[in-house]
């Protein structure tokens, strides 16, 4: 997919810059309520953006600190990641017909992050545990069992990359407003990955992994406005749906220990795993952004804008998991031992700012 539009991009940019000047009429501009399709300039337009992206996600917790004095009353405070605004990137290349006031435009967004969390308690009064087992105050407040887990760390990544191939018809609305009507086909691969190490000394030492994908392919729909303020600066808008159907691959929940208990038994390492086959998922989507652009007219009929806004997108349910309930036996002997099974579902989106540049020729 990034091969295809790579060569895509490539060939029109090589198409603008052998492309002669043409003086697009816009036709009668002095009726506010005048109804028109624009007769646009035909080449290629390019446009490269930055994008300062938060990604969220509704399953992000992944242990909790249990607090077991005093006695009467135990706390418990769940650790959870909050992701931070990372750099992402956006390509996109579009060709306007000539006299049809029409296009056809290829965009593709891409972002890739990773974040890191760590827990270290107080022996004498705290632990730190998976959900599926945080343990029981004991009864005269000695530390055993998962109570041994002391520290912890976690390692959060997303990689997301999302193309959109979509063809458009403008229309006037009197002299400064130019809307966009667009439909087409987007595609998405979302992939998240949380993995949690917890330590309980020389006695237990163990990892749980976390891995959910998705990817589909669906149909596209949406408007975009322009509206012309003055002397080239522009307010833009945009908003779009999308319907995606494709493969989603529950998290597959892995397992690996090193413990006391198994080293009397002769296994040096524990390898557990909680699997599930990938399931077709259809998954709605929305997504919008909001602007200024500035636009220069350059010699030859060039024209270059530069774009300053906010966008977001949401995708709901791309992820699952199934993960352990409830263990029977502490978690520091070394296997999961789990007598219970819960499914988790979980949707994904990004928003942040962004610039772009676009160059039409």
């Amino acid at each position: 997919m990034d091969k295809v539009f790579i060569k895509t991009f490539l060939v029109a940019a090589l198409q603008c810059f052998n492309s002669t000047s043409f003086a697009g009429a816009m036709g009668t501009t002095d009726n506010l309520f005048n109804v028109f399709i624009p007769n646009l300039k035909p080449g290629f337009d390019l446009s490269l953006s930055a994008l300062i992206l938060q990604p969220q996600a509704g399953n992000l917790g992944w242990g909790a600190v249990t607090t077991v004095l005093p006695i009467p009353t135990p706390q418990w405070q769940i650790k959870s990641f909050d992701p931070d605004y990372r750099a992402g990137f956006q390509a996109g290349a579009r060709y306007i017909f000539a006299n049809s006031g029409t296009d056809l435009q290829l965009n593709w967004f891409s972002l890739s992050t990773n974040y890191k969390d760590a827990v270290n308690v107080n022996p004498v009064s705290q632990w730190i545990s998976p959900f599926s087992q945080t343990g029981t105050p004991p009864t005269g407040g000695e530390i055993t069992g998962v109570a041994s887990l002391n520290s912890a760390k976690a390692k959060l990544t997303f990689n997301y990359n999302a193309v959109n191939l979509d063809v458009g018809k403008f229309v006037n609305l009197g002299s400064n407003l130019q809307t966009r009507f667009f439909t087409g086909l987007s595609s998405t691969r979302i992939k998240e990955k949380l993995v949690s190490n917890f330590y309980g000394g020389s006695k237990v030492n163990f990892s749980l992994n976390n891995t959910s994908t998705y990817i589909g392919v669906g149909p596209r729909l949406g408007l975009a406005n322009d509206y012309y303020i003055h002397q080239g600066i522009h307010f833009i808008g945009q908003f779009a749906s999308s319907l995606l159907i494709g493969n989603m691959q529950p998290a597959q929940y892995k397992f690996k220990a090193i413990s006391s208990d198994l080293a009397l038994v002769g296994i040096a390492v524990n390898s557990e795993q909680l699997s599930s086959s990938s399931v077709t998922q259809l998954v709605p989507e929305l997504d919008a952004k909001i602007g200024l652009s500035y636009s220069h007219i350059l010699q030859k009929g060039h024209e270059l804008s530069v774009e300053l806004g906010y966008m977001g997108a949401v995708y709901f349910n791309p992820l699952s998991a199934y993960e352990t309930n409830t263990n029977v036996i502490a978690l520091d002997s070394g296997s999961l031992s789990t007598s219970s099974v819960k499914h988790v579902q979980s949707n994904f989106s990004v928003a942040g700012p962004y610039l772009s540049l676009h160059f039409k020729c």
